[in-house]
């Protein structure tokens, strides 16, 4: 925090995303498979996300969303449709749901 100094806590994403390269790090060992490049990138990540989060964290304490909006699902069909540049019916959907 600029004011007080305190290091602000880590979001609900930075903590699950932590605990995912960890888990994934872990199943990697587990497998023996600790020389792959997946396995050194899983790493670096897991390395990058703990950097993010700090060492100081304890923890329990995540950064509370104050948005009471519900977040928006993107159906499968978008995610496709992005992947092969279908950008009408991309748009099409973005438009549909402006409520």
């Amino acid at each position: 925090c600029p004011i007080c100094r305190a290091r602000i806590p880590p979001s609900r994403e930075m903590v699950a995303s932590l605990h995912s390269y960890r888990a994934t790090k872990q199943r990697l060992e587990n497998e023996g498979n600790t020389s792959s490049e997946h396995y050194h990138q899983t790493c670096r990540f897991l390395e990058e996300a703990e950097n993010e989060v700090g060492a100081d964290w304890d923890g329990v304490t995540v950064l509370e969303d104050k948005n009471d909006k519900q977040t928006v699902v993107m159906p499968d069909y978008i995610a496709r449709a992005v992947g092969t540049g279908d950008i009408k019916s991309v748009l099409r959907w973005i438009n549909a749901n402006r409520t």
